[in-house]
């Protein structure tokens, strides 16, 4: 354990307590994986000694649980943020939700925060069968895709959006675009020109517009 965060360790308060514990196992899991992450080296991380993570957590499964859980509640708050940002005061139009979303994702590809990149690993991860947070970020991702399903649902109903007949499967289609560009500039940040990419997407939300008058040229 970390001596110096020892004097400090009884006046945390139970946020300060979760939210260092978890910057840790984000760390360690964007640099080694979940598969390889050990209690002891969270410990060292984080300057608590097992009993505290185990208090908070119970075990390493349920620390990787509530990791997915704080990544959603913080993209959610960003996304939140992304959304004010573009519209200010105005009310968000479905529109406007979905230019946000893209807003948020590719300020998060570029920047690449420490969470993020975890939760990128946990996801790639979840690919095995036996991957104990399978369960966690399927749900994660269910929805995920529903509030984006409900974004363009709510567009094609006041007529702002047009040319999407299924509005489940489209969310299905770009939360895989977004998720496999996130991989690919992990993997490979120099073989994806994000610009590029982004102005694809762009365009292509663009087009979902009921007022788009533009050429499918570029």
């Amino acid at each position: 354990m970390d001596r110096s965060a020892a004097g400090r360790i009884p006046q945390d308060g139970e946020e300060i307590v979760e939210a260092r514990i978890l910057d840790a196992a984000a760390h360690l899991i964007a640099e080694e994986g979940f598969g390889r992450l050990k209690i002891g080296g969270v410990c060292a991380r984080s300057g608590y000694a097992r009993s505290v993570i185990f208090q908070h957590f119970g075990d390493k499964d349920g620390l990787g649980q509530r990791l997915v859980e704080y990544a959603v509640e913080e993209f959610t708050d960003a996304y939140s943020e992304a959304v004010a940002a573009r519209t200010g005061a105005a009310t968000a139009t479905p529109m406007d939700m979905l230019r946000a979303l893209l807003d948020i994702i590719f300020e998060l590809i570029a920047t690449m925060p420490t969470l993020n990149h975890a939760f990128l690993a946990l996801w790639g991860d979840a690919a095995a069968g036996s991957s104990a947070l399978r369960g966690a970020l399927t749900e994660a991702d269910r929805r995920f895709r529903f509030a984006i399903a409900q974004t363009v649902a709510s567009g094609v109903a006041d007529g702002s959006i047009t040319g999407v007949r299924d509005a489940d499967s489209y969310a299905s289609a770009l939360l895989a675009q977004l998720r496999g560009i996130s991989m690919q500039a992990l993997i490979d940040p120099d073989g994806v020109d994000l610009g590029g990419v982004r102005a694809e997407l762009e365009r292509g939300v663009d087009r979902l517009s009921a007022g788009f008058r533009g050429s499918l040229e570029p």
